[in-house]
């Protein structure tokens, strides 16, 4: 078993080099923008991303998301040049068709995405960079299910050197403000195209199988629901402060843009990291009759590494918002951290219980779960950013994870049953509850003191966990010996 899960770590590590780079390029991306763009235009990007994030679920409908199925399968193992094509050329086609009509219709659509008419150009990029950038997900897919992370890690080390270097050239050095984010952002995507080239040489044969198609959309159209409602998880947000805030509503979505990424970010290079590990692991042992038993253990390991980061996110939650910001924002929207972390956190509990609904090939339940969270996200959404600011937006976000992951842990129960360790799940959930509970009524005024008081903190659980008799006996063996 622990040979299962040491593999498991080692593709996570490796994928989270790759996720990190990945990440990690928004995130010092955002702050470079945030020492020469005003609020205003940190709040247009970051509606154009939201709108980009729904639109592409329509270019590929869920075809990204059955590929790893059945290009790993040993049933279809003579077709993966097809399966290959048929997803590319579709996709291809389908974001061909968005970027005419959003060129047609550039004033309108700049008018529905930034609340301004005047974006057509940023318009033209966007849907530019789109159809580069969902083709070259199946190149990607490819080299996860073949395990070839070297190439995978060269080219989100390329990704993550062309954004950061020409960002700074084009939109700090040249000027180019907005419209160079954009034009930087396309330029890129069409260098990584080039470097997959070999994948597509391989794999690419122009033959498009409507057999193959159907089979893909049959799998693949319910998660397109799913992806949709969690986008509006995601998303929504955004549109309904710039609803609420009318006039000063760019600029509202611009204040709260710096604290959702510091929480996002801290939390899903880690989740996508598992994430991107997670399906082929699963897949690979899901005819293994320990396999339920894997499962469980790596949602317990999961929760005390996760953990860990959270709570550390959560007590340095003031200094690190205020560093990244540069002192330009109220150190108190660093209050929204804690509440997006907390909900990225539950997103990865969701990610653990999907695979007893993809062994059993149950994706039509799929959708219950999103459609139900991003439902309730809306309605609370409506009640809370009146009432609370734009704080209230990260409240709804954890209340709609929160509710996802307990409709998806009810229908996984049914399909595919794992007994999860529930009482050391627990303590984990208590010991780091309990932490944050005491920073926050144990004020330190003097920098240092609250410093090492923190860091105290900090320390406390993997004390709890070595020496209060949590870890099995196997479990710190293991460690010992790793060490």
């Amino acid at each position: 078993m622990f040979d299962h899960l040491k593999r498991l770590f080692k593709h996570s590590v490796i994928y989270g080099l790759s996720e990190t780079i990945s990440r990690g390029t928004g995130f010092i991306l955002l702050l470079i923008y945030l020492r020469i763009l005003d609020a205003d235009d940190i709040g247009t990007r970051s509606l154009v991303y939201a709108a980009a994030g729904f639109v592409t679920l329509f270019y590929t409908l869920g075809l990204d998301n059955a590929f790893l199925r059945y290009f790993m399968d040993k049933k279809y193992s003579e077709e993966k040049s097809t399966i290959f094509s048929t997803a590319l050329l579709f996709t291809f086609f389908m974001g061909f068709l968005f970027f005419t009509g959003t060129w047609i219709f550039d004033v309108t659509v700049s008018s529905w995405i930034t609340k301004n008419s005047t974006h057509t150009y940023i318009v033209h990029l966007i849907f530019a960079v789109l159809v580069f950038d969902t083709v070259v997900i199946y190149p990607t897919l490819v080299l996860r299910a073949e395990n070839r992370m070297n190439y995978f890690t060269l080219v989100s080390m390329l990704r993550f050197v062309l954004m950061i270097g020409l960002n700074i050239i084009v939109v700090w050095y040249l000027q180019r403000g907005l419209k160079g984010i954009f034009e930087t952002n396309l330029i890129v995507v069409i260098l990584v195209a080039g470097v997959l080239i070999p994948i597509f040489r391989n794999y690419l044969r122009f033959n498009f199988s409507f057999r193959i198609f159907k089979i893909l959309f049959q799998f693949g159209v319910p998660t397109i629901f799913t992806l949709f409602f969690m986008r509006i998880i995601d998303f929504s947000d955004r549109y309904l402060i710039a609803y609420f805030f009318g006039a000063e509503g760019t600029t509202a979505v611009g204040y709260y843009t710096p604290s959702y990424t510091l929480g996002m970010v801290g939390i899903m290079v880690f989740v996508n990291s598992f994430r991107l590990a997670w399906q082929p692991f699963f897949l690979s042992v899901k005819d293994n009759p320990d396999a339920r038993q894997l499962f469980s253990k790596v949602a317990t390991y999961y929760s005390i590494f996760i953990g860990m980061v959270f709570l550390g996110m959560t007590l340095f939650r003031e200094e690190i918002f205020r560093e990244y910001t540069a002192g330009k924002f109220p150190v108190s929207l660093s209050g929204i951290i804690p509440f997006v972390a907390l909900a990225y956190l539950l997103y990865g509990f969701y990610f653990i219980m999907l695979a007893g609904i993809f062994i059993r090939e149950k994706t039509k339940y799929l959708p219950i779960a999103p459609i139900s969270g991003a439902l309730l996200n809306l309605g609370l959404n409506f009640i809370f950013i009146p009432k609370f600011g734009i704080i209230g937006a990260s409240y709804t976000t954890v209340i709609a994870y929160a509710t996802m992951v307990i409709i998806l842990f009810i229908i996984s129960r049914k399909i595919y049953t794992v007994s999860y360790e529930y009482y050391r799940i627990g303590v984990v959930f208590f010991v780091t509850s309990l932490m944050i509970a005491v920073s926050l009524f144990v004020r330190i005024d003097s920098a240092i003191p609250h410093y090492l008081f923190t860091v105290l903190l900090l320390l406390v659980p993997p004390v709890i966990y070595w020496f209060c008799g949590f870890l099995k006996a196997e479990e710190m063996a293991r460690i010992k010996k790793f060490s």
